[in-house]
């Protein structure tokens, strides 16, 4: 989840909630005034217009007029909302208060109160689920990140791997780029600059557990094999074509197996001790039994 989008769509709830307390400030947002008596929306900030707001459709006015924060009731009574307006001085603006003035005539205040309403739903009610999803419309992302969230493993693992495939755990790499002193060598073969790519996928001691993994799991688990593959793409790659039972299971392998390396990368680097790779497969096998005796899952193939 992306935390800044979801905090907006928590603090746009009491944005929600302010329509109906006039003390607090009211930003209009991804919303749609229905016009009632005008003495709720804005004239000139609210969607009150076939769902459009008059500085929208006449962003050359609103700079001109006075008094913006007015009603619609206010600015409509004696054709208030055109006053400043004299000031037009090109065809633009002129045709855009022909547009604006002929909007404006058409409309008929009742004797019920503003509603207002919200774009994102089907009721038209806020919802902090609706705004956050909003926020992500038009984007794009070729990852499939609930093979991470949905994996049989413990959330540490999920949080990891999460990391992990955005190539952002310290790896040497990372601690350099922000100016930290270290060994840029791999911790597991000291031969190549560490990455996470290289230390959790090429590097040859990271190959042998992974051999030993491919056997233990029948070949579910394959070998990291093309060299210079990013993590996003191998692990892509790697759960492809599963079925959803055996995809969460080999994910959760995937994991254990890289949150293991991690782990031994780590007692290298702080402990100055070290295993072989035989005694880390060893390790990520427990790990995975452990989880199977509490709660049935893994598969192991």
């Amino acid at each position: 989840m992306d935390l800044s989008c979801f905090g907006r769509a928590l603090r746009l709830r009491w944005l929600w909630y302010a329509w109906t307390e006039p003390d607090r400030p009211w930003v209009v947002t991804s919303t749609i005034v229905q016009l009632g008596d005008g003495n709720k929306a804005s004239f000139w900030k609210c969607s009150w217009l076939n769902g459009r707001a008059p500085r929208d459709i006449a962003p050359g006015l609103f700079k001109l007029a006075w008094r913006k924060n007015r009603t619609v009731r206010e600015d409509i009574i004696n054709q208030q909302w055109t006053r400043g307006l004299w000031r037009m001085d090109s065809v633009e603006l002129m045709s855009q208060f022909v547009v604006l003035w002929d909007a404006v005539q058409q409309v008929q205040l009742t004797d019920r109160p503003d509603e207002i309403v919200w774009r994102w739903t089907a009721n038209g009610a806020y919802t902090s689920k609706s705004a956050y999803l909003a926020q992500l419309k038009g984007t794009f992302c070729t990852f499939d990140a609930q093979s991470i969230w949905h994996a049989h493993v413990e959330g540490k693992h999920r949080f990891f791997a999460w990391l992990l495939v955005q190539s952002k755990i310290l790896t040497a790499d990372k601690l350099v780029a922000r100016n930290w002193l270290c060994d840029t060598n791999c911790a597991l073969c000291d031969q190549v600059h560490e990455t996470a790519a290289h230390l959790c996928l090429h590097c040859s001691y990271a190959k042998q557990v992974w051999l030993a993994m491919s056997n233990w799991t029948s070949g579910a688990i394959q070998i990291p094999a093309v060299q210079d593959e990013g993590v996003e793409d191998w692990w892509n790659r790697s759960l492809a074509l599963l079925p959803v039972a055996q995809k969460r299971s080999v994910a959760a392998i995937l994991m254990y197996t890289c949150w293991n390396l991690w782990k031994e990368r780590n007692r290298r680097v702080f402990d100055q001790k070290c295993l072989q790779p035989h005694e880390v497969v060893q390790l990520i096998k427990e790990e995975v039994n452990l989880r199977r005796v509490a709660c049935g899952t893994p598969m192991v193939f």
